[in-house]
């Protein structure tokens, strides 16, 4: 079909059993290669179109067509299929292959483990597995067979994906998810009540820090807005200095006290 005008409808409606792969370099080198961009080397054969990885290959095919159409190709769950990246994104992690580990990178670098590139997916034996690079995934999709059964090691490095708050918030301990939602911030209100030993004079004690406390964590949510937030550093403040004021008032008596025992003039 080189340098020949022909109507693509009719060339994806009658395409061959090996689809876009080329039957070449599947039955000689037991390779997949995708030809779907290489329309140039298309072969018509028994108004049937064959894709072909390039000039030389497609002429194997030319000189003895029978050898290539006689062969059953492979049962569809044994073609590796690469997922377009939208499609990728739908699935969910639970559903990847080595638990989202790529199997090249096992296979060919003595067992070391590497998580792949989420939108990385490519199919093969209703498994389905993401890789590390685009030339990673490459290497798998021509010989998908030499990869697809390898397993993770035994021990496995500690991992480094980010836990989700909305993860945790699934779990029916709820524990998990309130040290990682309010653990920095409630450190630093204990931090505040700590270095403020402070009482309010209609409080007790125990009252007066869960008060303050209570004023901090308003303060410092990050869901509030700057207006918020200024409004309740301003509260937290008045409630500091009003916790103060007794104290000040029973040293400025305690001046008064002594300077009239010294007869001394007190202002």
């Amino acid at each position: 079909m080189e340098n020949l005008n022909y109507d693509s409808v009719l060339m994806k409606q009658s395409i061959s059993q090996y689809g876009y792969m080329c039957p070449v370099s599947w039955k000689v080198n037991n390779k997949f290669v995708n030809c779907a961009h290489r329309a140039e080397n298309c072969v018509l054969y028994k108004n049937l179109f064959y894709y072909f990885a390039s000039p030389a290959q497609r002429e194997i095919f030319v000189s003895d067509p029978q050898k290539f159409v006689k062969t059953n190709f492979s049962h569809e769950r044994n073609i590796p299929k690469r997922y377009r990246p939208h499609k990728a994104a739908e699935i969910i992690s639970q559903e990847k292959a080595l638990m989202g580990h790529c199997p090249v990178t096992l296979k060919d670098e003595n067992e070391r483990v590497e998580k792949g590139i989420q939108l990385i997916v490519i199919s093969f034996k209703d498994n389905r597995f993401v890789f590390a690079s685009e030339e990673k995934a490459s290497r798998f999709f021509m010989n998908p067979s030499r990869y697809h059964k390898e397993v993770l090691p035994v021990k496995m490095p500690a991992s480094k994906d980010p836990v989700l708050l909305y993860q945790l918030q699934k779990q029916s301990e709820s524990i998990t998810f309130m040290e990682q939602a309010l653990g920095s911030v409630v450190t630093r209100a204990l931090r505040e009540v700590g270095e403020n030993r402070l009482k309010y004079p209609t409080l007790s004690i125990k009252e007066t820090m869960l008060k303050l406390f209570a004023i901090f964590l308003k303060a410092e949510n990050p869901a509030n807005t700057e207006y918020m937030r200024k409004k309740y550093l301003e509260k937290m403040k008045k409630f500091i200095y009003r916790c103060e004021v007794p104290q000040e008032v029973y040293e400025l008596a305690k001046e008064k006290r002594e300077a009239k025992e010294k007869n001394k003039h007190w202002p």
